[in-house]
């Protein structure tokens, strides 16, 4: 890309400060114009075909369709460069930073802005697309868990959901020999039994031989949570938490369910809420 050519860029964010502060120090960089805007998915798609910009600064977070989604949605020859902003450190942030696509914090220095707009005009070249377009399918493919020929099939397919790197269902021999095929979301809790682990399910329970450890990765961290080292709980099953002492915690399930969170996973309380969408508590 010439040197005295202007990168276009497209903000996408659903916060209007994060917009205007991005806005203002991008165009204080030379060479930089940011000629749209947008505050969610379906905007940030339309900017983009009216556009074209070179690049797109884009909040993971967004209402209705998300960051990745519209990064799904987009793909093609023509696809501006993505430099993902966000204010959660736990989206791997590693991977993006050894990636050709950039993963900035919030709120942006004007430093770290500036070494970004570098890379992006060195990487406005036709050599570098294709290169530019691996690094980003190896980078969400770290991030997501999914293999990159997922992550291909998945954009070539835009109609389809993501796929998950988590099983949907679980094959579990019963006492019979029969395999019964068990949907995850229907599993209430987990706790082990000495080497076995008791999944319990709202009509039936299944003994199965594995580790904690072995089912935890069979498992979507952002469901199932872990409140002592032998239980694990499907959040999505909580009706109420009780504080107790020593910083422990009750969980009622229903049905006279009840289950402790140990002292050592009180945080395990702060992350059911949070995933639940209770970021405020109403009293």
């Amino acid at each position: 890309m010439p040197s005295n050519t202007k990168i276009k860029a497209v903000i996408v964010d659903d916060e209007p400060l994060a917009i205007e502060g991005l806005k203002l120090r991008l165009n204080s960089l030379e060479g930089v114009s940011v000629v749209g805007e947008a505050s969610d998915g379906d905007a940030a798609i339309k900017l983009c075909h009216e556009l074209q910009p070179d690049v797109l600064f884009l909040d993971l977070r967004l209402p209705g369709i998300n960051g990745l989604e519209v990064v799904q949605i987009l793909q093609s020859d023509s696809m501006p460069l993505v430099v993902f902003v966000s204010a959660y450190s736990e989206y791997a942030i590693e991977a993006f930073e050894l990636n050709a696509i950039d993963y900035i914090m919030k709120p942006a220095n004007l430093g770290r802005l500036q070494k970004t707009i570098e890379r992006i005009r060195e990487r406005l070249t036709p050599q570098h697309r294709d290169l530019e377009k691996f690094r980003l399918l190896k980078a969400l493919g770290e991030t997501s868990g999914l293999a990159i020929s997922d992550i291909e099939n998945w954009l070539e397919h835009s109609q389809e959901p993501l796929p998950s790197a988590f099983d949907k269902e679980l094959v579990i021999k019963n006492s019979d020999n029969e395999k019964v095929f068990v949907p995850v979301k229907s599993i209430r809790w987990i706790d082990a039994a000495g080497d076995y682990m008791c999944i319990h399910t709202a009509g039936e329970n299944f003994i199965v031989r594995i580790t904690m450890k072995k089912l935890e990765t069979m498992l979507d961290d952002s469901i199932f949570q872990r409140i002592h080292k032998s239980t694990l709980v499907n959040i999505h099953c909580v009706k109420s938490i009780q504080g107790l002492k020593n910083n422990e915690s009750m969980l009622d399930l229903g049905d006279n369910i009840k289950l402790k969170v140990s002292r050592n996973y009180s945080d395990a309380v702060t992350a059911i809420v949070s995933n639940r969408g209770g970021e405020n508590t109403l009293s």
